[in-house]
């Protein structure tokens, strides 16, 4: 399997993540969407991450490819049948905000004479929102296994602060604490956005 993605995409990230905690074989292979040439075969809509599994067989959003994955390996579930809504719910909250983010980063990038400050605020106050409401509702408990909910949840985390701000950990202690330790584990720290290459195969890498 062929997972396509970049280095800063979090929403590639996340799969790659997912594939690393449960040590499913995976290449990964970055993609310049300004060039995409037969990527449009894997996806006509040209955007990533999108999983190529075999010539007719591709998957796209990295949600479906989370639950793709779920049916590749026999150890806890990606996504736990128990609690599975409020865990989905969990990780379109973090989808969310990984998306007002990269709203956010998009505007700025615009001339300044173009960009609206109201939308950046009301962007910054949207993933301000969501923190808030994942800090009532983190536990600092961490399993042997991260699940899709905290998986997306860290890499939302990491995103904000690579895209946004770090001051989000001034009203976020409970978040913060698990996030430190969530960020230590093997499968964060080999695909962190800064870096330049992808891996090239995961194959029973224990996290």
């Amino acid at each position: 399997m062929i997972l396509y993605t970049d280095a800063t995409t979090p929403f590639g990230r996340k799969c790659v993540i997912a594939a690393l905690e449960r040590e499913i074989p995976l290449e990964e292979r970055f993609i310049k969407l300004s060039e995409p040439g037969d990527f449009l075969d894997v996806n006509p809509l040209n955007q990533i991450p999108a999983l190529f599994v075999e010539r007719g067989k591709c998957y796209f959003d990295s949600d479906v490819i989370l639950e793709y994955l779920d049916t590749l390996h026999e150890n806890s579930p990606l996504i736990p049948e128990l609690n599975k809504f409020e865990c989905k719910t969990a990780i379109h909250l973090a989808n969310g905000i990984i998306e007002s983010t990269l709203l956010r980063t998009m505007e700025l990038r615009r001339p300044e004479c173009r960009q609206s400050k109201t939308f950046v605020n009301h962007l910054e106050a949207r993933v301000m929102r969501g923190i808030e409401t994942m800090e009532k509702k983190r536990q600092t408990k961490i399993g042997d296994w991260l699940n899709g909910e905290e998986i997306t949840t860290a890499v939302a985390l990491s995103y904000v602060d690579f895209r946004f701000s770090t001051e989000w950990r001034k009203t976020a202690p409970t978040l913060e604490t698990w996030f430190e330790r969530v960020s230590c584990r093997k499968s964060m720290e080999l695909t962190a956005p800064t870096r330049e290459r992808p891996i090239a195969m995961i194959d029973k890498i224990r996290v």
